[in-house]
């Protein structure tokens, strides 16, 4: 597997009362601080010195839904700040992650019968929110006409159809039962197409399996939204597992 050239990010988490400080302190800097307004996910167009940043509030607004696993995390509260380059050693303690564009591709995919048995997984029941299962009427009509519009979705596809493959995703990341080896570590990765994913700010941001690296597909609302693309997966790696690692 070979990283694809020129798509990294940096992923930052900043507690709410040190992030004022962070705002005053790149002031001074060559680093422009942006918030993003509505998705979360658009601060992945952060890119050279133009560094991206969504508040807590981001998390109960459009994607309200999903963000209940922001909620339910020990991030929650925070701020999360997305740059392309690294930021100054000052703030090396906040970097959480790393993401990098990749030309991996699975051998295969789960059926039917083992999305079901993904869902099923005492990992998956025992961790996911309350409210993340509470899907609506209204985000099945606003899904719908977005990414059929987009072309992610087909004429037959719904939030309905795809609901099991939406869940199975965040399952396989917390019972790690569809991985691949990479550098000796099994690593787990989405197992539906993009078409099947849905908030994967999830994995993207590390929210969940904190320690462990993840290979993630973008859902389709992060293809539309910022700058990741359809069939490609993302390679997440927690800063403690790849110290060596320097995306600058």
């Amino acid at each position: 597997m070979e990283n694809k050239p020129r798509y990294n990010k940096h992923i930052y988490w900043v507690p709410r009362n040190k992030f004022i400080q962070l705002k005053h302190d790149l002031e001074s800097t060559e680093f422009k601080l942006i918030p993003v307004k509505k998705h979360l996910c658009e601060t992945l167009k952060a890119e050279n010195k133009t560094v991206l940043y969504a508040s807590p509030a981001i998390f109960n607004g459009l994607c309200n839904r999903q963000g209940s696993w922001y909620r339910e995390s020990n991030k929650a509260g925070s701020y999360l700040v997305v740059s392309e380059e690294k930021l100054p050693e000052t703030y090396s303690h906040y970097l959480d992650a790393k993401l990098s564009g990749t030309d991996f591709e699975p051998q295969s995919l789960p059926g039917r019968s083992d999305i079901k048995n993904l869902i099923d997984s005492e990992e998956y029941q025992n961790q996911r929110p309350d409210d993340w299962e509470k899907k609506t009427f209204k985000q099945g009509l606003m899904y719908k006409i977005l990414f059929t519009l987009t072309g992610v979705w087909g004429i037959g596809d719904s939030l309905k159809s795809q609901w099991n493959n939406h869940r199975a995703n965040h399952a396989n990341f917390l019972s790690h039962r569809y991985t691949t080896n990479i550098d000796g570590e099994h690593v787990p990765y989405s197992v539906t197409n993009n078409d099947g994913v849905c908030s994967s700010c999830v994995e993207f941001f590390n929210l969940i399996e904190q320690d462990s690296r993840k290979m993630v597909r973008a859902c389709p609302g992060a293809v539309h939204f910022s700058s990741v693309e359809l069939n490609t997966y993302y390679d997440i790696q927690p800063v403690k597992l790849a110290p060596s690692v320097d995306l600058a």
